[in-house]
């Protein structure tokens, strides 16, 4: 990895060990209306903001809910874990320091809203590693095209070949590759399903941060 000037890191799933908890979440939120979680639901959900993500499980699951008022709910359950129970995956902050020690540009490109990420950034003690931060709710966009991360590059004043996107979902692997990146697929253990989905669609694929220290 010594060879990028720039390295864009999604979050959930990727380097915050929190997809059992939003698995938890939709347990939850759909098992109170009458629904088990279907397979494919988390990784449909994945590449949007909690605005389409909502708008899609409206329609999807035939609801007669307000985006707003789901968004409130899924709220209410995930605030309260990020800021005080998610955690890094092992060696995430090992490897940050690494690359700023070498003078690597860090990022950050997620469909996860600011009030639950900055908090647990900061309660990991990893804010401080990163230059840019960019949310599909502030980009007004979705992991579903490679904008967000283009748009990332441009911030940082880089090209595509000099960054390496770091990624646990296919489309969002996809998307970063589509847009000129290299692309770091990511294991977690709630995703055994797409593993060898992800290993087919990235030019590298890591089970451990441990692996490239």
């Amino acid at each position: 990895m010594h060879k990028f000037k720039g390295i864009i890191f999604d979050l959930d799933g990727t380097i915050f060990d929190s997809c059992s908890m939003w698995h938890k979440i939709d347990e939850i939120f759909l098992n109170k209306r009458g629904f088990e979680v279907p397979e494919d639901y988390s990784k449909a959900i994945a590449p949007l903001g909690l605005r389409k993500a909502a708008d899609y499980t409206i329609e999807r699951f035939k609801l007669n809910e307000k985006a707003e008022d789901i968004i409130k709910e899924w709220h209410d359950l995930a605030v309260y874990e990020y800021t005080y129970n998610v955690n890094l995956k092992p060696y995430v902050s090992d490897y940050l320091k690494k690359l700023k020690t070498e003078g690597v540009k860090l990022a950050i490109a997620t469909a996860n809203d600011e009030e639950f990420y900055i908090p647990c950034l900061k309660r990991n003690n990893i804010l401080q590693y990163f230059d840019h931060i960019c949310d599909v709710n502030a980009f007004k966009g979705s992991k579903n095209s490679p904008e967000i991360y283009l748009r990332v590059a441009k911030t940082l004043n880089m090209s595509p070949s000099d960054m390496a996107v770091f990624e646990d979902i296919p489309q969002a692997l996809k998307s970063a590759h589509d847009g000129g990146f290299y692309t770091v697929a990511v294991d977690d253990i709630t995703e055994a399903n797409i593993k060898e989905e992800k290993k087919n669609i990235s030019d590298l694929f890591i089970e451990s941060f441990s692996e490239l220290l």
